[in-house]
């Protein structure tokens, strides 16, 4: 009988990658750089003057415990020049919530809502969290943000609300006549 012949031991090739995949490398560092993450575009759009926007609000003043309620804020480009990415941050949604020391009873996330977004504004959702866009605002247009919100904590609130030309917030805006880029709705939501 003969003995099997015995593995060859070689070393890895090093050659470099060929064809497509490196090409698809390369692609893909380019496009990642160009596809934004950075200010850029804003700073270009905006040259460095902040956008005249018009905003206003609404919410209901008394709410109930669990009962839907509809958040909405209207924005108008007051400007001459489009908005390149018109955005409305919420704050005040949730509240934190106290965490031990000794590390028991740590929780993921601190953050407990005092209302449930049920339906954010169609097609504005972001990586952000507490804000979306609606995308470009033509001058002399207007875009209407609407929020559905159940109220899950009794007592006395607050929303805050502002709105930026851009998801980095490199968007400056300032408030035409008639109107404001910021405020805070007040409310007061009762357990009966």
């Amino acid at each position: 009988m003969t003995a099997p012949p015995t593995p060859s031991r070689t070393r890895p090739s090093r050659r470099p990658l060929h064809g497509v995949p490196a090409l698809a490398l390369v692609a893909c560092a380019v496009g990642l750089t160009a596809c934004g993450g950075g200010d850029g575009e804003l700073k270009d759009a905006s040259g460095g003057q902040p956008f005249a926007v018009s905003a206003q609000a609404t919410f209901a003043k008394d709410q109930k415990l669990a009962n839907v309620e509809t958040l909405t804020v209207t924005v108008k480009n007051a400007d001459q020049r489009a908005l390149p990415d018109v955005a409305v941050t919420l704050g005040g949604l949730n509240r934190s919530i106290a965490v031990a020391d000794n590390g028991a009873g740590r929780v993921a996330d601190p953050r407990r809502p005092i209302w449930v977004v049920d339906e954010p504004p169609k097609g504005g959702t972001t990586a952000y969290v507490g804000t979306w866009a609606l995308g470009r605002l033509a001058p002399g247009a207007s875009k209407t943000f609407t929020w559905k919100l159940t109220p899950a904590v009794a007592g006395s609130h607050a929303v805050r609300w502002r709105v930026s030309a851009g998801l980095d917030e490199n968007g400056p805006v300032r408030a035409a006549s008639g109107g404001s880029t910021s405020g805070t709705l007040d409310t007061v939501v009762s357990d009966d």
